[in-house]
C-alpha cells in the first residue's frame, strides 16, 4: 500500500510540475497530434503490440491482452515522457528552432478478479494541440501594407477507459474497451502592429466530449515446444463527440467587440482497425508486427491548404527477455527492446501527406526485492519535410515507465 501511495503520489506530481513548451505546427489542423504511443512495455518496441500478451504488465494495445494477468495480481503504471524537437524549412528561423517540455502521459490499474476474466481502468492521452508562430497577413485597403499575426493553440483531448477481457479455452481472448473522450483545444490569433501591440485577438475555444469503444481479439497457441504464436486484431467503429465552439473578438482593451458567437456539431472520428503477430522462442525472443488504419477520408473534412486522409502505422519489434530460476520458479529480471515505425498522419497539406518515421530502444529492470518495475524507451524521429513550404520536425525523446504489482486477494491461502 506505501508503494502505490507512492505511485499516486508521483502522478499528482507529475501533472503539477509539467512544462509544455514544445510546439507543433502540425497539431493547429484537425483535433491536434494523436497520440500514438501507450506507454508500456510494448514502448520500446515501436509501439508494437497488437498480439503481446503479458502477465506482468498492462498492456492497452487491445483491450483483449487484459485476461493475460496473473490471477490474484493487482497492477499499476504510470508513465512520464521528456521530448525535444528541432525544426527545419524555409520559414523557420535558425535561431529559435527547438523546443523542449516534459509531460506525465497516463495512470492505469488492472486486476484479474476470475480465472478467466482481467479488467483495466485508466486516465491516457488522445490528442495534444501546442503551437505559436507569426505570420503576416495582409491590410486590405491599402498598398500592400501587412500586419504581423500571431498563432496560439493549445489544448487536447483525453480518455478515461474501463477495459475488459475473458479467456475462452485457454486460446481465444475477446476484449472490449468502454472510453470517455474529453478536453478542449483553444486556438487564438492576435493582429499586431509595427511595434507588436495588439490590435485585435480572436479566441476559437472547442469543448469535445462523448463515449467511445473499441474492440479486440486474440489468438494465442504454442507453435512447438520452442515456439509460441499470438495474432490480434481491433477495431473501432466511427465515433461522434459533441461539440461546442466559442468564438469571441476582443480589442487592444480587452474589450469584447461582438457577442460571443456558440456553435454546436458533431466532430467525427474514424473508423479504425488494426492487425498484428507475435512470435515468440522460449519466452526470450519475441518478434512482433503491427498494422493499423483510420479512414479519416470518408469523413470529407477539409480546411485551407489541407484535407484529411487516411492514415496507415506499420511497426516492427523484437525483444529480449532475460530470466533466472529460484525455488523451481521462472522469473524475469531485465529485458531489452528495439522498434521501427512509419505512419502516414491523417494530414495532407499542400497536396502533401505528411509522414513520420523513426526508431526506439527500450531497457526494463524488475526489482529483486519489491513489486517495482522500471521502463525506460529512447524514440527518435522525423514528421513532415522542409520542401514546398512545409516544415520538418525531427523529435528526441526519452519516456519512464513506473509499474507495481502484488497480491490483492488470496482467498485464505497463504504465500511465501
Amino acid at each position: 500500500m506505501k508503494i502505490l501511495a507512492l505511485i499516486l503520489v508521483l502522478s499528482v506530481s507529475s501533472l503539477e510540475i509539467v512544462a509544455q513548451t514544445n510546439n507543433s505546427p502540425y497539431s493547429a489542423l484537425g483535433i491536434g497530434d494523436i497520440e500514438d504511443s501507450y506507454f508500456n512495455r510494448t514502448s520500446g518496441m515501436a509501439n508494437t503490440g497488437i498480439a503481446f500478451r503479458s502477465n506482468r504488465f498492462l498492456i492497452g494495445n487491445n483491450p483483449a491482452s487484459f485476461s493475460a494477468q496473473d490471477n490474484q495480481f493487482f497492477g499499476g503504471e504510470t508513465a512520464v515522457r521528456g521530448m525535444l524537437v528541432t525544426y527545419y524549412g524555409p520559414s523557420v528561423n535558425p535561431g529559435s528552432n527547438k523546443s523542449s517540455d516534459i509531460t506525465f502521459r497516463k495512470i492505469i490499474f488492472g486486476i484479474k478478479p476470475t480465472k478467466y476474466w482481467g479488467t483495466s481502468v485508466g486516465l491516457v492521452p488522445y490528442s495534444s494541440q501546442s503551437y505559436q508562430f507569426n505570420n503576416p497577413q495582409p491590410i486590405l485597403g491599402t498598398n500592400g501594407e501587412t500586419s504581423n499575426a500571431y498563432y496560439e493553440g493549445f489544448g487536447g483531448l483525453n480518455k478515461v477507459y474501463w477495459a475488459n477481457s475473458y479467456e475462452f479455452f485457454h486460446h481465444l481472448s475477446l476484449g472490449v474497451d468502454f472510453a470517455y473522450l474529453f478536453g478542449s483545444v483553444q486556438q487564438k490569433v492576435i493582429l499586431q502592429d509595427a511595434n507588436q501591440n495588439e490590435l485585435v485577438s480572436t479566441l476559437n475555444n472547442t469543448s469535445l466530449n462523448n463515449f467511445a469503444v473499441d474492440f479486440g481479439v486474440q489468438y494465442y497457441t504454442s507453435i512447438t515446444k520452442k515456439w509460441d504464436l499470438s495474432i490480434g486484431a481491433t477495431f473501432m467503429p466511427k465515433t461522434y463527440l459533441q461539440a461546442q465552439n466559442v468564438v469571441t473578438v476582443r480589442g487592444a482593451d480587452s474589450v469584447e467587440l461582438t457577442t460571443p458567437i456558440v456553435n454546436e456539431y458533431l466532430y467525427k472520428l474514424p473508423l479504425s482497425v488494426g492487425a498484428g503477430i507475435a512470435l515468440s522462442k522460449n519466452h526470450k525472443y519475441t518478434f512482433l508486427a503491427d498494422y493499423k488504419y483510420q479512414n479519416w477520408s470518408a469523413l470529407n473534412y477539409s480546411g485551407f491548404n489541407y484535407a484529411l486522409r487516411d492514415s496507415r502505422y506499420m511497426s516492427v519489434g523484437f525483444e529480449y527477455s532475460k530470466h533466472k530460476t529460484a525455488y523451481n520458479l521462472i522469473y524475469e529480471t531485465m529485458y531489452l527492446q528495439a522498434g521501427l515505425y512509419y505512419k502516414n498522419t491523417y494530414l495532407n497539406v499542400y497536396g502533401q501527406q505528411i509522414n513520420d518515421m523513426g526508431v526506439t530502444a527500450g531497457i526494463g529492470i524488475n526489482a529483486k526485492r519489491s513489486a517495482l518495475g522500471y521502463s525506460f524507451v529512447l524514440q527518435y524521429g522525423v514528421r513532415g519535410t522542409p520542401d514546398n513550404q512545409l516544415i520538418q520536425e525531427r523529435y528526441t525523446s526519452l519516456t519512464f515507465v513506473l509499474s507495481y504489482r502484488d497480491i490483492w486477494y488470496t482467498k485464505g491461502r497463504k504465500f511465501n
